[in-house]
């Protein structure tokens, strides 16, 4: 057997230029590049079946008269690339092989013979010194005289399909003559179809380290589901008058888990699994022990049965990856070098393990199939092994409530309390996040081990908006009035969207407290009452405990999707404003209860947002869609008369084409200014030229282009243009500044200088410069209703004052002229102003630095 990758070739010769070349150094030459191209195929491609070469059975008068095998790719451990072919040009030279084609739909195979691999002795054909029985197939015109026809082929049931590559050197005898440059060692490669039986088939697994995978485990696919605990069974086999005790419902549970085995299934799949793999496997007997003990308490009945859950889910997980889990990093070249197995004739299951699957190369598994169920593997190894519940721990721990998925996969909820939370644990939970190496990020009760950022410490105080489920622990065992008190006031404190429920086993009498129920009678109302663990949004947790003596302890939990039945709040919401623009800044809403969830009637973004642990409108983050449109809101689920419509915000340009100044005895300014935007005939524009707060409403012309006349403008004292551009109660504030080019300032001569009795100049170091400064609040609030500003001057004798509005939205001036400007009508927003002082005696002025004043909903 001619084996290429059984000794690769690391090295080769250059040749110089009148070189004398054994043939041993040529040979060199060409085995290091065919090894090369060998090796990239098996290591970055893969081994086995790529597509095709599928087989079909065809019959004619009810006998056997063909297998017809489709034209296909497959690829063996050796790196040979193997299709069918036919013959397309035979040699003329008694030396070179026929040329092949390969464009071909299928072959039909009609005759057979037994095959006889005595030129090879391909050692997967082989038991001992002995072949395995083979048949070899050929075609109509391939078949020579000894070959017989397919009908003859019996027992199809036990018969398997190979293909394989005969391949070895052809001996030659010495050459003869002068001219021997045609005789090299010829290379025989001769692709056969060939049939063996069931035994034979199991010899030539025998030899595969690439085949056996878990995929051919029997019934490995079969989901492995945890039979589900109905409470209300209590109810409709004993009635609702019946008392039912914590070990009633600690036997519906354990009842369920002898049933299942304590999972004893899923673990023996799981060790198959591990076997194959080559990791260790879980020892179920020790996880079986973990669970009767838990059982046997008082309490955390109920985690036993999580945890077998739990570990159902991780199964169905590996198992939906199994099919593309195909990844093989260091394929055994010795597996299958020149053979592919191409399946049973006759099928009689949906997954042929006789049949090779295509081992990519991890480089083409974008999605690390492979990887994953070996860390899932792994992930069901640490849950077994680290599931851990005692009395003990029930007494000392502390009530937490973490936010959570609420529906599979297991890795992206958070780890529940009856794990104990290991380096290893945490780094198989979820494959995503130890792939980043931010496996600490994971949420769980126990956070000693987590990341130390507050988002993974403190989880719900912040954006919990993906995490719909609200996992409650710590409060089994604690006394059930404690125990609610403290879930109460954390709910509270986080304005958490669920409800509370007392349920005792025994009977209330003159019960007032509606907070509070007869679990059997809680239990025939609301029949879908189910332990989860927790909650979740928008639903009803309600605590069961037991009173025996002084002891009022918690033995068990359970959940509703739904609230019920706590006494009936009614629930508001309000908002600001009923129309608001896109740019607007977020509006508050108004919620009671206080800590109702609000949520918008709507699948896409509406603007819902909570900022410091209150709900906020945001427009700047409502999807487009929505705009125009009545977004309605409901608080803990139940509608709401609140609404708001949101109008898209207009994004009009302004600009100056071009100032035409004084001329002559002319006093006017003219300003030449060009509106774009594709529908800007749309809008009302509403100008004020002077800054004194005096608005008209002047409209472009049809190409956009508008004008206005400045007269007996004082150059000195040029004022910033504002436009304020309106549509639908939308208004956008436009503002043009430094906008005139002034001529150059006339030289001012004096035509008379006074001296003192010294005759020094009465002016020399006496010219002052004029300075403008604006104070007053930088924060205001709307309760306020108005601010006011005061201006500031020196170096001016005949001080004249103007203020204007730089930035912010639209609100009333008072004392534009004067020192002191008062503004009212205000918006949460953030202001800008500023002031200009004139010396009315020089021409001299001076403007003041921006002034900043940020106005807030609240104080």
């Amino acid at each position: 057997m001619n084996n290429q990758l059984s000794n690769i070739s690391t090295q080769y010769r250059k040749f110089s230029k009148g070189q004398y070349i054994e043939h041993t150094q040529f040979n060199e030459f060409l085995d290091f590049f065919e090894d090369q191209d060998r090796l990239s195929r098996v290591m970055l491609q893969g081994v086995g079946i790529v597509c095709g070469l599928k087989p079909k059975l065809t019959y004619l008068s009810g006998q056997l008269s063909g297998i017809e095998l489709s034209q296909g790719v497959a690829l063996t451990t050796d790196g040979d690339l193997l299709t069918l072919n036919i013959t397309g040009e035979a040699s003329k030279d008694l030396y070179v092989s026929d040329l092949r084609k390969i464009n071909i739909e299928s072959k039909n195979y009609t005759h057979f013979k037994v095959y006889d691999n005595f030129k090879v002795k391909y050692p997967a054909f082989n038991v001992g010194n002995n072949q395995i029985e083979l048949w070899e197939l050929a075609t109509s015109l391939e078949a020579a005289s000894d070959f017989q026809p397919v009908s003859n082929l019996l027992n199809l049931d036990d018969k398997y399909l190979l293909l394989y590559l005969e391949d070895y050197e052809k001996e030659v005898k010495p050459c003869r003559g002068v001219d021997c440059d045609n005789h090299g060692v010829q290379q025989i490669r001769n692709l056969k179809v060939l049939v063996t039986t069931t035994e034979g088939i199991k010899n030539i697994l025998g030899r595969d380290w690439i085949q056996p995978h878990p995929l051919f485990i029997e019934d490995v696919l079969n989901p492995s589901k945890l039979e589900r605990v109905v409470v209300e069974r209590l109810i409709s086999e004993r009635g609702v008058d019946d008392y039912f005790s914590p070990y009633d419902l600690k036997k519906l549970y354990s009842d369920v888990l002898e049933r299942n085995g304590y999972g004893e299934v899923i673990f023996k799949k799981i060790n198959e699994i591990c076997r194959l793999t080559g990791v260790p496997g879980v020892d179920h007997q020790s996880f079986k022990s973990k669970l009767e003990a838990c059982l046997a308490q008082k309490i955390g009945f109920q985690y036993a049965y999580d945890v077998v859950k739990d570990l159902t889910d991780t199964y169905s997980e590996i198992i939906k990856l199994l099919p593309k889990a195909f990844t093989k990093s260091l394929p055994d070249f010795g597996s299958f070098p020149k053979h592919i197995m191409l399946g049973k004739l006759i099928l009689d299951t949906q997954l042929d393990s006789a049949r090779h699957q295509f081992y990519n190369s991890p480089v083409l598994d974008d999605e690390k199939a492979t990887q994953r169920v070996k860390l899932l593997v792994n992930r069901f190894k640490q849950q077994a092994q680290n599931f851990s519940y005692s009395k003990d721990f029930g007494d000392t721990a502390q009530i937490k409530i973490v936010p959570s998925k609420k529906i599979n996969p297991l890795n992206n909820k958070t780890i529940p309390f009856y794990y104990q939370i290991t380096d290893e644990f945490l780094k198989a939970w979820n494959f995503d996040k130890t792939s980043n190496r931010s496996y600490r990020d994971n949420l769980a009760y126990d956070t000693s081990l987590l990341s130390s950022n507050e988002h993974v410490q403190h989880p719900v105080d912040f954006n919990i908006y993906d995490n719909s489920f609200y996992y409650i622990e710590g409060h089994q065992g604690m006394r059930y009035q404690e125990a609610f008190e403290q879930i109460k006031k954390i709910r509270d404190e986080k304005q958490l969207g669920f409800d509370i429920m007392k349920l005792s086993l025994a009977e209330l009498i003159d019960n007032k407290d509606m907070l509070k129920a007869h679990f059997n009678e809680y239990l025939e109302k609301h029949p879908g009452l189910e332990h989860r663990g927790g909650v979740e949004e928008g639903g009803t947790f309600g605590i069961v405990y037991e009173i025996n003596g002084r002891e009022e302890r918690v033995v068990a939990d359970f959940s509703l999707p739904y609230i019920c039945c706590t006494p009936k709040v009614d629930v508001k919401l309000t908002l600001p404003e009923t129309v608001i623009c896109t740019n607007a800044a977020p509006i508050p809403f108004t919620v009671f209860p206080m800590n109702g969830v609000v949520k918008a009637n709507s699948d896409l973004n509406a603007g819902v947002e909570i900022i410091d642990g209150r709900y906020f409108f945001n427009p700047s983050i409502v999807n487009y869609e929505l705009y125009g449109q009545e977004i309605t809101f409901t608080v803990n689920g139940k509608p709401t008369n609140c609404s708001i419509k949101v109008i898209q915000q207009s994004d009009v340009h302004i600009k100056i084409d071009s100032v035409t100044y004084p001329s002559g005895d002319s006093t006017a300014t003219t300003v030449h200014f060009t509106v774009s935007e594709s529908n800007f005939k749309d809008y009302t524009y509403s100008w004020d030229f002077w800054g004194d707060d005096h608005w008209v409403n002047l409209k472009p012309d049809g190409e956009g282009g508008f004008s206005y006349v400045f007269r007996e403008l004082n150059p000195k004292i040029i004022p910033t243009i504002r436009v304020k551009v309106s549509l639908n109660g939308c208004t956008q504030d436009i503002a043009i500044s430094d906008w005139y080019d002034a001529p150059a300032v006339p030289t001012i001569v004096f035509n008379t200088i006074y001296f003192d009795d010294k005759g020094v100049n009465c002016c020399e170091g006496e010219i002052t410069e004029v300075r403008a400064e604006a104070t007053g609040p930088s924060i205001v609030y709307l309760k306020d209703g108005s601010f006011e500003l005061i201006g500031k001057s020196s170096g001016a004798t005949s001080p004249l004052y103007s203020w204007t509005k730089i930035k912010g939205p639209v609100v009333t001036l008072t004392g534009v002229n004067k020192d002191k400007l008062n503004v009212s009508g205000l918006v949460a927003d953030e202001y800008v102003f500023q002031l200009t002082v004139v010396d009315a005696d020089t021409g001299l002025f001076a403007k003041s630095e921006y002034f900043v004043v940020n106005v807030y909903y609240e104080g």
